[in-house]
């Protein structure tokens, strides 16, 4: 018996130094759990804002006339403007502004990015396609962004080399749907045509991020000029 009853204190604190440990791996596993979902919820609020945002552009874009576009652009430009100087006040410490992803606290906020592809578009392309490729930006970029933290199972401040297929798909079906929604309210006489060649562009641009020099170009701006650039020279090439 006494040479059992230290076997029998060992074999307890074991078990209970197990129970110990399953049950501090079960709460981190919990909290990691939790930490995911709020992640993923800021990012449904985060493709939200920007999804609603973009649709406003390309409203007010479509909507005004067009001896208005010189002065409206110009005032685009004001705004672009003033965004950069808040950008400079929250690097200054003077200014914080809600729902920035983690790799933004020190980089430019993608929201400036959002709006200046949306003036380059404006700038640049027909009033046809800067609207279609605003709507692809606002739209498919938004269900891109959420299915991506969908099944993103380890998150990273540094955005892959290239996005998983399935996230690809969901950008290029809600591109096309945009694009072709808009252009047949136009009543564009080809709208799958044009939407799928602005569909391909902004897939590929969301899929495969762009570099120049060892630094990527944010695909708020690359998503509506590859997508209004494959239209326009559609339209050149056979319209």
């Amino acid at each position: 018996m006494r040479t059992g009853t230290p076997c029998m204190f060992k074999f307890c604190a074991l078990s209970l130094r197990r129970e110990h440990e399953n049950e501090k791996s079960g709460v981190a596993v919990e909290v990691a759990g939790w930490a995911m979902h709020e992640e993923f919820r800021k990012e449904v609020a985060r493709k939200t804002v920007h999804f609603f945002g973009g649709l406003a552009v390309a409203i007010i874009c479509f909507l005004i006339p067009d001896w208005l576009y010189i002065p409206f652009s110009a005032c685009f430009a004001v705004f672009i403007a003033f965004l950069f100087y808040l950008e400079c006040l929250r690097f200054h410490g003077c200014l914080s502004l809600p729902m920035l992803r983690s790799d933004e606290h020190k980089n430019i906020g993608g929201h400036v990015f959002f709006f200046l592809g949306a003036f380059i578009c404006v700038l640049i392309f027909p009033k046809s396609i800067a609207v279609a490729s605003i709507l692809m930006l606002s739209a498919g970029d938004a269900a891109s962004g959420v299915a991506f933290a969908a099944i993103n199972e380890q998150k990273s401040n540094n955005p892959p080399h290239k996005k998983p297929f399935l996230v690809m798909f969901v950008m290029f079906i809600v591109s096309f749907t945009a694009g072709y929604i808009f252009f047949r309210l136009i009543h564009h006489p080809f709208p799958v045509i044009f939407a799928l060649s602005g569909a391909i562009g902004a897939t590929i641009a969301d899929g495969f991020p762009i570099r120049i020099f060892n630094y990527r170009i944010n695909d708020n701006i690359t998503i509506p000029l590859l997508a209004g650039s494959l239209m326009l020279l559609l339209r050149f090439a056979f319209f």
